[in-house]
């Protein structure tokens, strides 16, 4: 019985080494077989030209001397995940052949046929030629590493430049501002009984220089905090008392780690992203909470609030995609949920 089982799977795999055979050949599409071995007992004329060698070249073999080792061992590696599994191996792998001094990338499916005994002792393969795709795809990926390249200079060129401003404004402008209060004030104080229409009009003097010092300081803190210089956990703990100061809000500041390093550009960058996020969550909230995880590898920042869940507003779709590129140009994303925010950067 033993020995007529033997036959009638000899028989068998003989019928379907002739089927194939006959079905090869005539197939567009580069069709390979392999042997439970990973030796190749089949190739087509388009597997032939597309790997770059002859069958009678590589027939019996497992490919030794066409490919680079690595190549070839990852090969049998995905032969073997065919064979163990069953499944079908669908992977995008690089081939190097010696004839052709050139890489080429196929999209490679992998099959194991199994006899009666269920042992495997066929593995059929068909390739797709993506080298033309993985180029473009390559090429795409340069134009976007440049890109933000690009970004990320007009970023911290921006950034420096709004520092800049912010230094002038409180060298010059808001100095001289100081200054001139103090020369009204005493001018004030002097008026008090003896002139008093000039009195009054100093006291409006100081009333209008008061609204100016505070406008000057809002431009200045808009541009660049002054706060940024001790770090960006010192700038939002600023950013957050001031909205609780106008707005009424429970503001809360988590700081999980503080060990980033950050330049002083990167880090006025991501202030604005924050700053930018907060205006977003506090819409129609009573509660707003940052979370900070900045470790030197990673930087993690999360911006909550109770605001009732809403789809954005066209204008608030608009502010959200532009933190999403300010982002992008830092290396981070950004994941938005209906009630927070979660920037991350790697750094």
């Amino acid at each position: 019985m033993a020995k007529q089982s033997r036959l009638v799977l000899k028989w068998a795999m003989t019928h379907a080494y002739a089927h194939l055979s006959s079905i090869l050949p005539s197939m567009p599409q580069a069709v390979f077989v392999k042997d439970a071995h990973s030796r190749i007992v089949m190739m087509n004329a388009a597997c032939e030209a597309l790997w770059g060698v002859r069958f009678e070249d590589v027939a019996g073999t497992d490919g030794g001397g066409q490919v680079r080792p690595e190549e070839l061992s990852a090969y049998q590696a995905r032969d073997r995940r065919a064979f163990d599994t069953g499944e079908v191996v669908v992977v995008e792998e690089p081939l190097s052949p010696t004839g052709l001094n050139e890489t080429r990338w196929l999209l490679t499916h992998k099959r194991a046929l199994y006899d009666a005994e269920g042992k495997p002792y066929l593995l059929i393969g068909s390739c797709i030629d993506i080298t033309e795709r993985k180029r473009k795809e390559a090429a795409l990926e340069t134009t976007l590493r440049q890109t933000r390249e690009i970004a990320g200079h007009q970023l911290s060129a921006m950034e420096g430049h709004r520092r800049r401003l912010a230094l002038e404004a409180q060298d010059h402008l808001a100095q001289n501002l100081a200054a001139l209060k103090l020369d009204i004030t005493m001018l004030h104080a002097r008026t008090a009984s003896r002139q008093p229409l000039l009195h009054e009009r100093a006291a409006q003097a100081l009333a209008t220089l008061d609204d100016s010092i505070d406008a000057v300081r809002e431009i200045i803190n808009q541009l660049h905090p002054a706060t940024l210089e001790l770090g960006l956990s010192a700038a939002i703990e600023w950013q957050l008392q001031q909205l609780e100061k106008r707005h009424g809000l429970d503001c809360r500041l988590l700081v999980r780690r503080d060990g980033a390093v950050l330049s002083t550009e990167y880090a006025s960058a991501l202030f604005h992203v924050v700053r930018t996020g907060l205006n977003y969550v506090c819409a129609a909230a009573s509660c707003v909470q940052v979370e900070l995880n900045l470790q030197s590898e990673h930087l993690a920042i999360v911006v909550q609030s109770d605001r009732p869940p809403r789809t954005p507003s066209a204008e608030e779709a608009l502010t959200l995609q532009a933190m999403q590129e300010r982002l992008g140009a830092l290396g981070g994303v950004l994941h938005i949920t209906p009630r927070s925010l979660h920037i991350s950067v790697a750094t």
